[in-house]
């Protein structure tokens, strides 16, 4: 099977856009047909490159894996205990970490976890690996003794509407990628969930809940009025704080109207929109800051081999 690259937006796509056009590039052209063994040697090490996560980000992925196993046990009529839930968390973390530790560049299609820092000999500590697990228990146990964990649970299966799919629609010729967490049915209204293993960021996330609720009025044709939407930052404070986000008809036209300025920049930069075709060149890099934490660095800047 030939895959075709096919223009998308998604939130990350958009915020990569504004950090670096270069990375963009390297993040959604640079490294297509990466995974095929006779292509050239540069196209797999973006390809490689690509996978690599800062430490940070794959904690929170972790968090964000072991809850959805959580709640499709619990949807199929398996409880899972919070004893169960913090061993699965403990067994996963420590395999990523060995795993990067022991892999090493091929030049191939690896499925295999590699932390960012070890990729560019950055030491992650015995203090910061284990600040990291500590943090990792503390949002799963702030989600398994929640009242939102409580809700989920009192509501029948039938009224839950999405767990952590990989979800689009179509924006005016343009297919739009998300991922809830979580969503469901609570009487005539719809409410969202996000959990957040981070800090608060309100105007980048506001962004991003009014996506997830466009997505339910396109998909679903449910009214603004009736979307609710609910942020859950698991470690902040003693048992983790919740936000709440109101939508309304003129928050979701002011995300239509952003969604069509971002989609025509990204489009301005193609030789060839029909068929979603790039050139490296046409896309500056943004040197400075955002260098030092960029999965690319190794096939952008000069110094750091190939």
């Amino acid at each position: 099977m030939v895959f075709k690259n096919e223009f998308s937006w998604s939130k990350s796509r958009d915020g990569t856009f504004g950090e670096c056009k270069r990375k963009y590039f390297f993040n959604h052209y640079g490294f297509w047909d990466g995974w095929i063994a006779s292509e050239d040697d540069r196209i797999k090490r973006i390809y490689y490159l690509k996978k690599l996560a800062t430490k940070e980000l794959w904690m929170g992925s972790v968090v964000h894996g072991v809850i959805e196993f959580i709640l499709r046990r619990f949807r199929v009529g398996e409880e899972v205990s919070l004893g169960h839930a913090l061993a699965v968390l403990r067994k996963r973390m420590e395999s990523d970490f060995a795993i990067s530790k022991l892999k090493e560049y091929t030049g191939f299609m690896s499925k295999a976890h590699r932390f960012f820092e070890d990729e560019y000999g950055i030491e992650i500590s015995d203090e910061e690996r284990k600040g990291l697990g500590q943090k990792a228990e503390k949002c799963l146990r702030n989600f398994y003794n929640s009242d939102i964990f409580m809700e989920i649970r009192r509501t029948p299966v039938e009224d839950w509407i999405t767990l952590e799919d990989f979800l689009s629609f179509d924006f005016e010729g343009t297919q739009v990628y998300l991922s809830i967490d979580f969503a469901m049915k609570v009487g005539d209204e719809v409410i969202l969930y996000d959990w957040k293993t981070g800090g608060e960021r309100k105007a980048d996330y506001k962004l991003q809940l009014s996506l997830y609720a466009l997505y339910v009025s396109e998909k679903l044709g449910i009214p603004a009025d009736r979307i609710k939407a609910r942020m859950f930052y698991l470690a902040l404070g003693e048992s983790g704080k919740v936000d709440s986000f109101e939508v309304d008809s003129e928050g979701l036209e002011e995300v239509r109207e952003y969604l069509r300025a971002s989609v025509l920049e990204m489009k301005k930069l193609l030789v060839d929109v029909t068929e979603n075709e790039a050139v490296e060149e046409d896309f500056e890099k943004s040197e400075g800051f955002w260098c030092s934490r960029c999965n690319f660095r190794k096939v952008c800047l000069e110094g750091w081999g190939t």
